[in-house]
């Protein structure tokens, strides 16, 4: 893995498939298609004070969640000893041929319209994801330590690892220093990566709902009345 930090002003375009097949997306819902993400993690259930910041980037139709490097804990703290000088870590997901298609063509549209297999987009970040994606809509939400433990362990359920047991990577990310990595999870019309993030943030705690949950906006306006809750 690449020993660099993304850097200000490197926003780059990330091409989620939910970007480009919003159509699709509208017809199948018509269809009575709603989302529902696997989680293999269950949702933390306590009522232990929320010290911990959260951060979902929502830019376009696609969001993504961001976590204090030092927060990361278990298996997927791996991370940090492969890029010890990241202060946050940035994490999308996504169909895999689109999501890393550096030129996506009309057949990669049509093949992100039906199940297939994914990957995790890693993004290290020596800013905060406020200062980085200062193009993007940023929210911050306070959750419990205990809570990012389970996030924790929901990102690394979703990471295939290698022989070595670490996340196998399968590519260069569209920003510096950032990686793809394959994933069990399978990408749908019912899963896409705002389904995800509304998973992810489930699972820490937060009255967060997935099920339903296809585009970006549902996502964001979720986490804004929580954020308007916390203040």
């Amino acid at each position: 893995m690449a020993r660099f930090m993304a850097v200000k002003g490197e926003l780059a375009a990330v091409r989620c498939p939910c970007s480009y097949i919003v159509l699709l997306v509208t017809l199948a819902l018509a269809c009575s298609f709603g989302g529902c993400a696997w989680s293999p993690v269950e949702p933390y259930v306590g009522r232990v004070p929320a010290h911990q910041n959260l951060y979902v980037v929502a830019s376009g139709w696609h969001t993504e969640i961001g976590i204090p490097a030092d927060a990361l804990s278990g298996p997927v703290a791996s991370l940090r000893n492969a890029l010890p000088d990241a202060r946050y870590f940035v994490f999308g997901w996504g169909q895999r041929d689109y999501y890393m298609a550096r030129q996506p063509g009309l057949g990669d549209l049509v093949g992100a319209a039906i199940p297939a297999r994914s990957v995790v987009l890693v993004i290290p970040l020596e800013q905060a994801p406020t200062v980085f994606f200062a193009r993007a809509s940023v929210l911050t939400i306070a959750v419990s330590q205990e809570g990012i433990a389970r996030l924790s362990q929901f990102l690394w359920d979703y990471l295939e690892t290698d022989f070595q047991h670490l996340p196998r990577r399968v590519g260069d990310g569209p920003y510096a220093g950032s990686s793809f990595y394959a994933s069990g999870g399978t990408y749908s019309l019912a899963n896409t990566c705002n389904t995800w993030t509304a998973e992810a943030l489930r699972v820490t705690g937060l009255p967060v709902s997935a099920t339903g949950v296809v585009f970006a906006r549902q996502v964001v306006d979720q986490v804004r009345g929580l954020a308007v809750q916390q203040q």
